[in-house]
C-alpha cells in the first residue's frame, strides 16, 4: 500500500488550521461520541467455520467473485478508470462494501484462490485442475501442424498440453499416448477429426486466473486511493446534492479495509483512514454550497456512520473533530427526517431501500446527540417503535416488510407482495447497527430472522444452494418466477421475480455482497466493562482486542445448541444472547431467561458455556387468521417443485450465470389443518437429518431439518395478478370444499425457490390475538 501523498498531508493540515466554523448546537461537550453498548470486533477478527464458511465460499464462488471478470459496471467501472456505472457511480462502491469484509473472512479461513472460470469453462480445485479432461482418447486431428509434422517426444501428455498453452498460435494438440515416451503434435487450426487408436486430441484452453477476492479488493482500493483528488474527494467528480451518494459505500469499504489491515499493516490503515478523513472534510465543505438531495438526502445515515468511525478510530486535531461534528449535524439537518416518517406510519409511501437504511438513523443520531427526543420518545424508543410499526403495517413473516420498490398504498401485509434484495441486506445492516448502539436483544433476533430466512430465499438455481442467480423482488408466497404481466407488485418491471444476474435493475447485483459478511462480523462484540458478548450464533472463531479468543461451535440454526469457548483472563465477563423466542433455554443446564443477555464469568484458560435453545414449533398469526410456521430462528414453508427455463446466459458454465423462469410443477393450494390456539403436536412433527459438513446450508433438496405438517387441499384459493391471491380468510375450510388431510413436509424457507410460507387455517378461526388485524395497522404505544 502507498503512503499518504504529501499534497494530502498538507490538505489535512490546512483543514486543521482553517476549518469552517462548526455547527455546535448538537455536539457533546467533550467532543466524544456516545459509546456503543456493544462494540463490534474490528473487521478481520472473525474466522468463519462450518456452514457459515461454506455459505461465504459459495458466495465468493458465485457472483461475488466473478463480477469483476464479466459485469461491466464492476469490471470496467468509472472507479478504476473505465466507463462502466456512469450514472450514479454506486455499483462498484456497493460491491466493495461487501467484497472487502468477505475477502478477510475467507483469508482467515485459509481460502485464497477459488475455482477459476474462462468462458463456459469452470475448473475444479487443484494446481493443474484447470486442464480438466486433458484430451479425448481415440480422436486424431490430421494436418494443421505448426511444429514438426513428425511430432516430438514429451515426457507426458500434460507436457504436450502445456506446450500448446504456451503458444498464442496453438489451437490444439494431439498425443500418441500408447508410446513411451508419448509423441506430441501442435495444431494451428481446427479441422475434421477422425477416430484413431492411440491418439488423444485436445483443444487449447488458456489457463484461467483463479478468483482471488483479496487481490480484487486490493486492486480496486489501491486505485481509488492513488487517484484521490487534490481536494480530498474520492472517485468521479459530480455536482449538486446527489454527488455524495456514490462515494458513500466506498467510505464504508475503506474503513473496513483500514480496520482489517491495522494489526499487520499500520501504513495501510493510515493511508485508508486519512483518505476517508479528507473526503469527509471535503464533503462538509461542498454540502454548505450544495445541500443533500435525492438518494444522498435519504441515505445520509451511512455517511454519518463513516464520520463516526473516523471520530472513534482516527487521531484527529480539535479543528478536524469540530468539522466532523459539524458534518454530522449538517447531514442530520439536510437529510430526510426519518423520525417523523416512521412515527407517521401508515403515511406517505417511501422507497423500500431508503426505509431499510433509514431504520438506523435514530441509533446513529443518538451517538452525537445523547439527549435527543422526538414526540417525547428517546432515540432508543424510536428505534424499537420503527421495527414494531413496520411489522404492524407492512410486515412479513421473514422479518422484512412489503416494499416492491415502494411501501404500498393502500398499506398491506400480503405475503404475495415483494421486498427487494437491496432492502434485505440494508435492513440487516441497520438492525446490526441498532443492536450495537442500543443493546436491544430484539434487534439481534431480527438480524438472525432476516439472515436465515429472507436472505437465502432470494437465490435459486437448478443445482440449489449456490449464489449465481437472485431475484430483485422476493415474496413469502411465491408460486412462480416468470415474466408476469399484469403483476401484483406495483412499481417494478415484469421480470422482477425471475432469478438471474440483474433482473429488473442491477443495484441488487451490486449490493447483496454485504449481507453474509457483515452478519459474520456481527457475531461477537465487546461490552463497556471489557466483557465478551456473543450476540448472534453461527460456527466461527473470533480474536478479541485483548488477545483472547472466542469459539462458537454449533450448527445453529439447523441445530439446537451452541458451545461457546472463551479464552480470556479470569474474571472476564461473558454475555450470551438468549433469543426472545427461546422460552425454555438453558446455559450449562440452568434456565436462562429469554430475551435477555445471560451473564457469566470466564475462569481463566478456556471456559466453556453450553447454550441449549430448546426451541419449540410455533405459529405466528397474520391478517385474516393466516399463520406462518416457525421453529427457533427458522421459518418453515411448503416447497413447490419448479421447472427451470433458461432465458439468458451471461457467464461461466451452463449452470452458472443464467437468467431463469420458474414454473410450478407441484400443488400449492393448501390450508394448514392445525389449531393455532392449541396445536396438537401430532399435526406439526419436527424432523432433523442434521447439517452435513460441506453441504450448501440452504440447499433446495436434502434439507437439514423439516416439519411434517397436516394440510388440506384448498382448491378455491385462486390467483390474483398472476400470483397467489391473499390467503383465504380462516377458517378456510368451514365454507369451502377442502380435500382430505395429508401430511406434507415444510422446509426451511431459505432453502426454497417457490413456496407457500403463509397459510390459511382449515377449521379454526382467528384466536383473537392482537397480531391478527385485517387491513388495519397495529397501534404501537
Amino acid at each position: 500500500m502507498m503512503a499518504l501523498p504529501l499534497r494530502h498531508a498538507l490538505l489535512v493540515l490546512s483543514f486543521a488550521l482553517a476549518s469552517p466554523t462548526p455547527i455546535a448546537f448538537f455536539c457533546l461537550s467533550s467532543g466524544a461520541l456516545q459509546p456503543l453498548t456493544y462494540t463490534p470486533l474490528p473487521v478481520g477478527s472473525v474466522t468463519p467455520k462450518g456452514w457459515l464458511l461454506k455459505q461465504l465460499t459459495l458466495q465468493a464462488e458465485g457472483l461475488s467473485g466473478h463480477l469483476a471478470q464479466f459485469w461491466n459496471d464492476v469490471m470496467n467501472s468509472v472507479w478504476i478508470g473505465g466507463l462502466g456505472d456512469g450514472g450514479l457511480h454506486e455499483r462498484t462502491p456497493y460491491w466493495l462494501n461487501g467484497i472487502v469484509p468477505l475477502a478477510f473472512l475467507l483469508r482467515n479461513a485459509g481460502v485464497d484462490d477459488l475455482p477459476p472460470v474462462v468462458g463456459i469453462y469452470k475448473a475444479p480445485w487443484g494446481a493443474r485442475a484447470w486442464l480438466s479432461d486433458l484430451c479425448t482418447d481415440g480422436i486424431d486431428l490430421p494436418g494443421e501442424d505448426i511444429a514438426n509434422p513428425s511430432g516430438y517426444k514429451v515426457n507426458s501428455a500434460d507436457d504436450c498440453r502445456d506446450d500448446c498453452a504456451g503458444r498464442a498460435d496453438c489451437y490444439g494438440f494431439v498425443v500418441a499416448n500408447c508410446s513411451i515416451p508419448p509423441t506430441c503434435w501442435l495444431k494451428g487450426a481446427g479441422g475434421a477429426t477422425r477416430n484413431a487408436d492411440c491418439r488423444c486430441y485436445g483443444k487449447n484452453i488458456p489457463k484461467p486466473t483463479p478468483v482471488n477476492l483479496m487481490a480484487q479488493a486490493s486492486e480496486y482500493i489501491t486505485y481509488i486511493l492513488a487517484h484521490q483528488h487534490d481536494s480530498g474527494w474520492l472517485g468521479p467528480e459530480g455536482s449538486g446534492g446527489g454527488q455524495y451518494w456514490g462515494p458513500s459505500n466506498v467510505l464504508q469499504a475503506l474503513w473496513q479495509w483500514a480496520e482489517a489491515s491495522r494489526p499487520t499493516d499500520p501504513l495501510a490503515f493510515g493511508t485508508a483512514s486519512n483518505a476517508l478523513l479528507l473526503h469527509l472534510l471535503e464533503q462538509y465543505r461542498r454540502m454548505q454550497a450544495a445541500p443533500l438531495a435525492s438518494w444522498a438526502q435519504a441515505r445520509w445515515i451511512d455517511m454519518a456512520l463513516s464520520a463516526e468511525w473516523v471520530l472513534d478510530n482516527v487521531d484527529t486535531t480539535p479543528a478536524q473533530r469540530a468539522s466532523l461534528h459539524s458534518l454530522l449535524a449538517l447531514l442530520r439537518e439536510q437529510g430526510e427526517d426519518w423520525d417523523e416518517w416512521f412515527e407517521s406510519i401508515p403515511g406517505a409511501p417511501n422507497h423500500n431501500v431508503n426505509v431499510a437504511q433509514g431504520l438506523k438513523s435514530a441509533a446513529v443520531y443518538s451517538r452525537f446527540n445523547r439527549t435527543a427526543t422526538h414526540r417525547g420518545f428517546t432515540m432508543a424508543q424510536l428505534s424499537l417503535r420503527r421495527m414494531q410499526k413496520l411489522d404492524a403495517t407492512y410486515g412479513l413473516p421473514t422479518g422484512m416488510y412489503v416494499g416492491d420498490e415502494i411501501t404500498p398504498v393502500p398499506y398491506t401485509r400480503s405475503p404475495s407482495r415483494g421486498i427487494e434484495l437491496c432492502g434485505v441486506v440494508e435492513a440487516m445492516y441497520s438492525y446490526e447497527t441498532m443492536y450495537a448502539v442500543h443493546g436491544e436483544i430484539a434487534f439481534a433476533d431480527r438480524v438472525e430472522r432476516i439472515a436465515f430466512n429472507a436472505l437465502p430465499a432470494t437465490w435459486a438455481s437448478p443445482t440449489g444452494g449456490d449464489m449465481w442467480a437472485h431475484q430483485y423482488l422476493q415474496a413469502v408466497n411465491e408460486i412462480n418466477a416468470v415474466k408476469a404481466h399484469p403483476h401484483v407488485w406495483q412499481h417494478d418491471d415484469d421480470l422482477s421475480e425471475t432469478y438471474g444476474l440483474e433482473p429488473n435493475f442491477g443495484c441488487c447485483t451490486a449490493n447483496f455482497h454485504q449481507g453474509w459478511p457483515k452478519f459474520a462480523n456481527s457475531l461477537v462484540h465487546t461490552a463497556a466493562d471489557g466483557g465478551v458478548v456473543v450476540s448472534m450464533y453461527a460456527p466461527a472463531e473470533a480474536r478479541l482486542p485483548s488477545g483472547g479468543r472466542v469459539s462458537i461451535e454449533t450448527t445453529y440454526p439447523f441445530g439446537d445448541t451452541a458451545t461457546v469457548s472463551v479464552e480470556a483472563p479470569s474474571g472476564t465477563r461473558v454475555y450470551l444472547r438468549v433469543p426472545g423466542w427461546a422460552t425454555r433455554a438453558t446455559v450449562n443446564g440452568a434456565r436462562a431467561a429469554n430475551g435477555t443477555m445471560w451473564q457469566g464469568v470466564a475462569a481463566g484458560g478456556t471456559t466453556r458455556f453450553t447454550l441449549d435453545f430448546r426451541p419449540s414449533t410455533r405459529l405466528e398469526e397474520w391478517d385474516g387468521g393466516a399463520v406462518s410456521v416457525h421453529r427457533g430462528a427458522l421459518m418453515y414453508s411448503l416447497p413447490i417443485a419448479a421447472n427451470y427455463t433458461v432465458y439468458a446466459h451471461h457467464f461461466g458454465t451452463d449452470t452458472m450465470s443464467n437468467d431463469y423462469y420458474l414454473q410450478p410443477t407441484s400443488p400449492w393450494q393448501y390450508a394448514l389443518d392445525v389449531n393455532p390456539g392449541h396445536p396438537d403436536p401430532a399435526t406439526l412433527v419436527f424432523q432433523r437429518a442434521g447439517y452435513q459438513p460441506g453441504a450448501a446450508p440452504f440447499n433446495h433438496s436434502n434439507w437439514p431439518t423439516e416439519i411434517s405438517a397436516r394440510l388440506r387441499p384448498l382448491p378455491s384459493w385462486g390467483l390474483a395478478l398472476n400470483s397467489a391471491a391473499k390467503p383465504p380468510l380462516s377458517p378456510a375450510c368451514a365454507n369451502s370444499t377442502c380435500g382430505a388431510a395429508q401430511f406434507l413436509r415444510l422446509v426451511p424457507h431459505g432453502g426454497t425457490e417457490l413456496r407457500i410460507g403463509e397459510f390459511p387455517v382449515a377449521f379454526f378461526g382467528p384466536s383473537g390475538r392482537p397480531s391478527i388485524v385485517e387491513q388495519q395497522p397495529l397501534q404501537v404505544s
